[in-house]
C-alpha cells in the first residue's frame, strides 16, 4: 500500500511497483485504499513531506541564489524528479527518478522486509546489504561497465576490462557513532548518484619505443570523464530507521543547501587539483585551435596566410625575441625577419599555399626558383651593405650568411623523388630550409608539444590532463 502525492491532494492506493533495468519505476494501480488505516499515510506526512520540501528548496536555490552553479548540482537537484520512499523493517530507502510526466510525484510505501532484500532490487543490483561480504554472492545481472582498447591504425577495438559497480554496506552503525540530532541532516547508510567521475592514469610512449620504456621526462596523463550509469534512477539514499523527529519539512531547506554546497565544493576541488596538475592546459587548447584555424586558411590565397603568420609569428620561429614584417633589403623585401638570442637571424620568404614546387618531370617550378633567388638576393645585399643593414634597419650583429626559410605549397604535391630533390637543394645551401605549409604546421606542432604536451589527443566526453613528474635529487 502506498501514499501517492502529486500536489496538495494526496491519495492512498493499493498496487504494484514495476522495476525494469534502466527505466524509472512504473506504478501499477489496483484500487483506492482506506487512507485512515494505511501505515504509508504516516510516512507521507513525515518522510514524504520532508523530501517534498527538499525538492522544492533545491529548485528555488538553483533558480535563484545558486543559478550560476546549476551544472555542478547533482542530477536529482537539477531537474524535476519523482521520489519513492520505502520504509523497510530496518531502514528507509529513497529513490529519485527522472520525472517524465507533467507533475512530479512523491510516493511512499512500507514493507515488512529488510533492506537486504529490497535494496538490490530497487538499485538495479548496485547496493547490497550482505550479512557476510566474504561469502555473499550477488544475483546475476545488474550494471556492467567496460574498458576497451582501440588500435589507432586499424580502428579495431577489444574489451580489456569489465566491472560491476556495487556498494556493500550494513544496517549496523559503529558502536562509537552518534547520529546527529535534529535538525541536522541524518547520516545515510548508503548514498549514490548515477553520475560518476572516473580517472585513468597513464604514460605516453612512442609506438616505436621499446616496450615499457619511459624516462624521467616522460609525459604522463590523467583522463577524466563524467558518465551516467545506465540505470533508471538518478539518486538513491538509504537511511537508518529513524523516528519522526528527524523528518520535518522545515529542516529540508537547510539540508538542500548543505547538499548543494558540498557537491559544488567537491567538484571545484577536483577541478582545481587537475588544473594545478596541468598548468599548460589552456595554452595547449589555444594552440590546438590555432593550428586548426591556420590549416583551414591554406586552401586560399597567400595574403590571409601571411596575415595569420604575422599575428602568430611563433609558428615560424618559436625562439625569437624580436621580429619584423616586410623588411626591405634594397629592392627586395623579406616577409619576416626574426632575431633570436645571440643575434642569430632568420629571414623568411612566404609563397602562396597553392603554389607547386615541381613539375611532373620533377623539375622545379619557377615559383620555387623565384623564392630561393629571393633569399640569395637578400644575403647578397646584406654582404654588400652590412653596416647599413645594422644601423638603418636595426639588425644589429647580423651575419653575412644568416639562416633563411622558404614556406611554399602543400605536401600533397610532393612525390618521393621530389622530396629527395628538395633535400638536395637545401644541402647546396646549408643555411636554407624549404618547408611546405604542412611541414610548417607539423614543425610548429612538434615544437609546441615538447613544451605543452600533446595537442591533438582528444576523447569523447573526456578531459585530458598532461604532466611530468618533477626530477628528484640525483636524477
Amino acid at each position: 500500500m502506498a501514499a501517492d502525492s502529486a500536489g496538495s491532494q494526496p491519495s492512498m492506493k493499493r498496487g504494484q511497483v514495476l522495476v525494469r533495468p534502466g527505466q524509472p519505476l512504473q506504478f501499477m494501480e489496483v484500487d483506492v485504499a482506506d487512507s485512515t488505516s494505511a501505515p504509508a499515510n504516516s510516512i507521507r506526512k513525515t518522510i514524504g513531506a520532508t523530501f517534498k520540501a527538499y525538492r522544492k528548496a533545491a529548485k528555488e536555490l538553483l533558480e535563484g541564489k545558486y543559478i550560476s552553479q546549476r551544472e555542478l548540482a547533482p542530477a536529482n537537484m537539477r531537474g524535476p524528479c519523482n521520489i519513492f520512499v520505502l520504509r523497510c523493517s530496518d531502514g528507509i530507502l529513497v529513490r529519485y527518478d527522472e520525472a517524465r510526466e507533467e507533475q512530479p510525484k512523491i510516493r511512499c510505501a512500507e514493507l515488512e522486509v529488510g533492506l537486504a532484500e529490497v535494496a538490490p532490487q530497487f538499485s538495479e543490483q548496485v547496493i547490497h546489504f550482505p550479512s557476510d561480504p566474504q561469502t555473499y554472492v550477488p544475483a546475476p545481472g545488474g550494471v556492467e561497465l567496460g574498458l576497451s582498447i582501440t588500435d589507432p591504425k586499424t580502428g579495431a577495438s577489444k574489451f580489456s576490462l569489465k566491472i560491476r559497480p556495487m556498494i556493500y554496506t550494513t544496517t549496523t552503525l559503529p558502536s562509537d557513532f552518534t547520529m546527529p540530532l535534529p535538525p541536522a541532516r541524518p547520516t545515510c547508510l548508503a548514498s549514490i548518484h548515477n553520475e560518476m567521475d572516473v580517472q585513468l592514469h597513464g604514460v605516453l610512449e612512442r609506438s616505436d619505443a621499446p616496450a615499457g620504456f619511459s624516462g624521467p621526462d616522460a609525459e604522463q596523463f590523467i583522463a577524466h570523464s563524467r558518465f551516467k550509469l545506465p540505470v533508471g534512477w538518478q539518486t538513491i539514499e538509504i537511511y537508518p530507521p529513524l523516528g519522526d523527529e528527524y523528518w520535518k519539512p522545515e529542516f529540508a531547506p537547510m539540508w538542500a543547501e548543505l547538499d548543494l554546497l558540498a557537491a559544488i565544493a567537491q567538484t571545484n576541488a577536483m577541478s582545481s587539483a587537475l588544473r594545478a596538475l596541468d598548468g599548460r592546459g589552456a595554452a595547449r587548447k589555444h594552440y590546438s585551435e590555432l593550428l586548426d584555424e591556420f590549416g583551414k586558411l591554406l586552401e586560399g590565397p597567400e595574403e590571409p596566410a601571411h596575415q595569420f603568420l604575422k599575428q602568430h609569428p611563433e609558428l615560424l620561429c618559436p625562439t625569437f625575441d624580436r621580429y619584423w614584417s616586410k623588411m626591405p633589403f634594397g629592392n627586395r623585401v623579406s616577409d619576416f625577419v626574426f632575431r633570436e638570442p645571440d643575434n642569430d637571424y632568420l629571414l623568411v620568404e612566404i609563397e602562396a599555399p597553392h603554389r607547386e614546387l615541381f613539375r611532373k618531370d620533377n623539375q622545379q617550378r619557377e615559383e620555387l626558383t623565384h623564392a630561393i633567388n629571393q633569399t640569395t638576393d637578400w644575403i647578397q645585399y646584406i654582404t654588400d651593405n652590412k653596416q647599413k643593414v645594422e644601423e638603418e634597419l636595426g639588425l644589429t650583429g647580423i651575419s653575412t650568411n644568416p639562416r633563411t626559410l622558404v614556406v611554399i605549397g602543400r605536401s600533397a604535391s610532393l612525390t618521393e623523388d621530389s622530396r629527395h630533390k628538395l633535400a638536395t637543394l637545401q644541402a647546396l645551401q646549408n643555411k636554407l630550409r624549404i618547408l611546405t605549409y604542412d611541414d610548417l604546421i607539423a614543425s610548429a606542432r612538434a615544437n609546441l608539444e615538447r613544451i605543452l604536451g600533446p595537442l591533438d589527443m582528444k576523447g569523447q566526453n573526456v578531459e585530458l590532463y598532461f604532466f611530468k613528474e618533477p626530477l628528484q635529487p640525483g636524477d
